[in-house]
């Protein structure tokens, strides 16, 4: 009773917080509401992504009202959007389909006391596949199969203060929550305090930093848990383009395991080369209680293209990564593409948003499934893209490898896997990769391609699935505010059961109106 009491509280206390700062007269003179509508009709010959067998075609209608909010002002950085898909089927006795489901993302940064005291705060509501062993998320919103409606917010004061050239002192608090409706994967809320003490613009040669941070997670089926991490670290400048870095400090993980060590000291010592403003490159080796540990970042920048890989080792939850996905950020390659273009940063990302509605490009490239499960993961995963522009085309290309491995007890997924299939989950790797291109033909209208497929292997039982899907677009801007599209689309791939195989072919006009 007394947790709910604490949820309900909080529930009030949260938004109510919020108003008060969107009222505040500096933060109200730079909103902009931009309602939109959304007209798509699709034929389609599998309508719930079924086994080829039990295929069904189907026309779908499907009606999209939503808005976005925007606010750019000296106090306050905010943004919101949101859609509500209705979804009519030609014939509504077909089962394994859903009538609507909402997307929502927003995004707040605020400075309530100058020098002081901000908050962060987010959310989000969008479609999550339950299994990496089942249908994907390709453009079917319609289809309910391995999927369910995921909610998170996140809200974070924090303060920071300096001490000159010195030092710069932060402590942060932060409240979250996860609500995915679906049994077997636990809803869950947690609070996180962490506190950093850096040094300042003093410490030129030889810097340095001190963290601290306490996680408490209190899962409805996982047992309560908790992270802990203390640490220090350096940096030695070798030059104006090179540093060298270490650092030191101790893990401790609260999760029941077989057995094997959650907690323990860890180091790691790494290079820091900028050898110009358009490469960068950090790279690190080490060890923590689980084993040795990599990072790498790599970024180059040229006049047409930006190339970029990454290797990253980490002890995560599914919980945690839809808190904060690590996904390849579709605005963030076109970003450094069009750096050399625009390169003031308030224009170029008007320039980018515009770019990827009027291409139709998705948020985000390939990646790796964030599958659900209530266990603790240790997780490896290497990204590359690269991206090309030119005068009148664009070419995206991304690839990752990523493998999980389950360290906290198996059996804190039995309800959502069953008993017979405990071990799916327990060691897997997936493999694949994205293509997209785009070409202007006029300066209202274009082509769009693009191919995605990957491979997911459960390495203890040796079941796999793939999935992939091609999609070919034209698009055309008739005005400012009304962009018209056709579409043709091919989604195939195998399950956990490799002989349900699905495909779905499908062919969609659309128009979208700006208000």
């Amino acid at each position: 009773m007394a947790k709910r009491c604490d949820k309900r509280r909080r529930a009030v206390l949260v938004p109510a917080a919020l108003a008060a700062l969107l009222a505040a007269p500096s933060a109200r003179a730079e909103w902009r509401f931009t309602p939109t509508v959304d007209l798509r009709e699709t034929y389609t010959d599998n309508v719930a992504l079924s086994r080829a067998e039990d295929a069904k075609s189907r026309f779908v209608t499907e009606l999209t009202p939503g808005f976005t909010l925007l606010n750019r002002g000296p106090r306050l950085k905010a943004s919101a959007n949101y859609q509500l898909h209705y979804y009519a089927f030609d014939d509504d006795g077909v089962e394994g389909v859903r009538h609507a489901q909402s997307q929502l993302r927003t995004d707040v940064r605020a400075t309530v006391i100058d020098d002081l005291l901000f908050l962060d705060a987010d959310g989000a509501i969008g479609q999550q596949p339950v299994s990496a062993f089942g249908p994907q998320v390709n453009g079917n919103g319609y289809a309910s199969a391995n999927r369910a409606n995921v909610k998170t917010w996140r809200v974070s004061p924090y303060l920071l203060h300096r001490f000159g050239n010195s030092a710069t002192a932060a402590v942060r608090y932060t409240h979250d929550a996860v609500d995915a409706g679906r049994t077997g994967f636990g809803d869950s809320t947690g609070d996180v305090l962490t506190m950093n003490l850096n040094s300042g613009r003093a410490f030129r040669r030889l810097g340095w930093g001190l963290q601290y941070s306490l996680q408490r997670v209190d899962d409805s089926i996982a047992p309560e848990s908790s992270v802990k991490m203390v640490s220090a670290n350096t940096r030695y400048r070798l030059g104006e383009d090179l540093n060298l870095t270490a650092s030191a400090g101790y893990d401790e993980y609260d999760y029941q395991s077989d057995g094997e060590p959650t907690k323990g000291r860890f180091w790691q010592g790494g290079v820091e080369w900028t050898p110009g403003p358009r490469t960068s490159l950090v790279a690190g080796a080490g060890k923590r209680y689980y084993g040795n540990t990599y990072n790498l970042q790599a970024l180059h920048r040229s006049r047409r293209s930006v190339w970029s890989i990454n290797y990253s080792d980490s002890v995560t939850t599914t919980r945690s990564q839809l808190l904060l996905p690590a996904t390849i950020d579709t605005a963030t390659m076109l970003d450094r593409l069009f750096i050399a273009q625009i390169p003031d940063a308030a224009a170029r990302a008007q320039a980018v948003d515009a770019y990827i509605r009027a291409t139709g490009l998705p948020a985000a490239l390939a990646d790796s499934i964030n599958y659900f499960s209530n266990r603790f993961i240790l997780q490896k995963q290497l990204q590359a893209s690269v991206a090309f522009n030119t005068a009148r085309t664009t070419l995206i290309l991304s690839a990752f490898d990523s493998r999980r491995e389950g360290l906290s007890l198996i059996q804190t997924d039995s309800l959502l896997t069953g008993p017979a299939s405990a071990r799916l989950n327990d060691d897997t790797t997936q493999r694949g990769g994205s293509a997209m291109w785009n070409m202007r033909l006029t300066s209202r209208s274009a082509i769009n391609a693009s191919w995605i497929s990957s491979r997911q292997e459960s390495n203890g039982t040796g079941i796999a699935s793939k999935n992939s899907a091609l999609r070919l677009a034209v698009t055309r801007q008739f005005s400012p505010k009304v962009r018209g599209a056709f579409e043709a689309r091919r989604v195939s791939g195998t399950t956990a059961d490799q002989a349900a195989s699905y495909r779905e072919n499908a062919l969609t006009a659309s128009l979208s109106l700006q208000f």
